[in-house]
């Protein structure tokens, strides 16, 4: 459940997405693939050795950087 707070969070701090996501009912699907991808991630990073903390410091930087491209996406008026 953390990680789902989490990316609802992160969903909440870019509204153009969250609210297309919202109004397109997709929000709980993207958060759960979002939230999935992150465990994984996380989970990925201490297994190369990092300690918990700094594992999910660069799987938030990751998905930060994913959700800053499609949150890009759907706020641009030119886009399709």
């Amino acid at each position: 459940m953390l990680y789902q707070t989490i990316v609802l969070e992160l969903l909440q701090a870019r509204s153009g997405l969250h609210t297309y996501l919202r109004r397109s009912r997709k929000l709980l699907a993207e958060t759960e693939r979002y939230a999935t991808d992150l465990r994984t991630a996380h989970l990925s990073g201490k297994d190369r050795g990092l300690d918990s903390s700094a594992a999910l410091e660069v799987a938030l930087a990751e998905l930060e950087a994913r959700l800053d491209r499609e949150a890009t996406r759907h706020e641009s008026p030119d886009e399709p």
